[in-house]
C-alpha cells in the first residue's frame, strides 16, 4: 500500500479526481489498506489496487470501481447503494450484508465471493459472474 495514496482519501472526493487526472495512468494502491466504518461516499476508486482492503461498515454510497480489483476486499455491511461496479474483480470478497441497491454492476466478477445477506434490489445487473450455485433471483 502506498502511504499518499492513503492521505489522499483523508481529502474530499473533488480533491482525489483532482489527483487522478494529474497523476493519470497512475493507479492508487490501496492494498490492505483499512477503511472499516470511514465514510468513502462519492469517491472515485477507478483502476485502483484494493486487494485485501477493509471497507467493513464503511459508506461507499455513489463510489466508483470501474476496473478496479477488490479481490478478496472485505465489505461485509458497508453502504454501497448507487454504486458503480464496471469490470470490478471481486473475486473472494466478502460482501455479505452488504446494501447495493440501486448499484450498477457490469462484467463485475464475484466468483468466490461470499454474498450472504448482501441487497441488490433495484440494482442493475449485466453479465455478472456470481458465485458457483447462486440464483441472482434471489438476490434482485
Amino acid at each position: 500500500m502506498n502511504q499518499e495514496h492513503f492521505r489522499l482519501l483523508d481529502g474530499s472526493a473533488e480533491d482525489l479526481r483532482a489527483w487522478q487526472r494529474e497523476n493519470s495512468p497512475e493507479q492508487l494502491d490501496l492494498k490492505g489498506a483499512d477503511f472499516s466504518g470511514r465514510d468513502l461516499r462519492g469517491r472515485d476508486f477507478s483502476r485502483a489496487q484494493l486487494e485485501r482492503a477493509d471497507f467493513t461498515n464503511a459508506n461507499l454510497d455513489e463510489a466508483v470501481f470501474s476496473e478496479a480489483s477488490l479481490r478478496r476486499a472485505n465489505l461485509a455491511g458497508a453502504s454501497m447503494k448507487k454504486v458503480t461496479l464496471y469490470r470490478t474483480n471481486c473475486t473472494g470478497a466478502d460482501i455479505s450484508n452488504a446494501d447495493l441497491a440501486g448499484a450498477n454492476m457490469y462484467r463485475c466478477v464475484l466468483r468466490e465471493a461470499t454474498i450472504a445477506g448482501a441487497n441488490f434490489k433495484s440494482a442493475a445487473i449485466f453479465k455478472v459472474a456470481w458465485p458457483e450455485g447462486v440464483e441472482v433471483r434471489a438476490h434482485g
